[in-house]
């Protein structure tokens, strides 16, 4: 799959950019929903604190998702901004799910899972942030 080359401004190419990063992003927002949709569900695990497990894997990956989508979309920003940026929205869909599960038969909201999302989206977004790496066709031979 090719990256879409950045545009100096709107277009085919500014959308297919847009797509590209933030695609993904939605995708996984719909997905993250779709599981808190399940009526009662335990996620069931050999050891205590299972959930927690499964909540810092889930919104790891969200973050690395969005940490990408704003790294390569955001131009002009600078890494503050940019990872603040996605920690906020990290933790306003972490929010948003716990207030969710509230309505779902079976399901409650726990505001230590929405410290769990938005530690798990912190580390994510600024391993995003501070790890910059290099395509392998760049890299040398050593």
């Amino acid at each position: 799959m090719t990256v879409p080359e950045r545009s100096g401004g709107p277009g085919p190419s500014g959308r297919a950019l847009f797509l590209f990063y933030w695609l993904p992003v939605l995708a996984y927002v719909g997905f993250i929903f779709s599981l808190s949709s399940i009526p009662g569900a335990k996620v069931p695990g050999p050891f205590p604190f299972m959930d927690k497990l499964a909540h810092l894997l889930e919104y790891s990956l969200f973050g690395l998702l969005v940490g990408r989508a704003i790294r390569f979309t955001w131009t002009g920003a600078g890494r503050a901004a940019m990872t603040l940026g996605a920690i906020g929205i990290g933790a306003v869909t972490g929010l948003l799910d716990e207030l969710y599960q509230r309505g779902v038969p079976g399901r409650s909201s726990d505001p230590y899972d929405w410290l769990v999302d938005v530690l798990a989206v912190t580390a994510a977004v600024v391993l995003t942030q501070v790890v910059s790496a290099k395509p392998l066709r760049n890299r040398t031979q050593e």
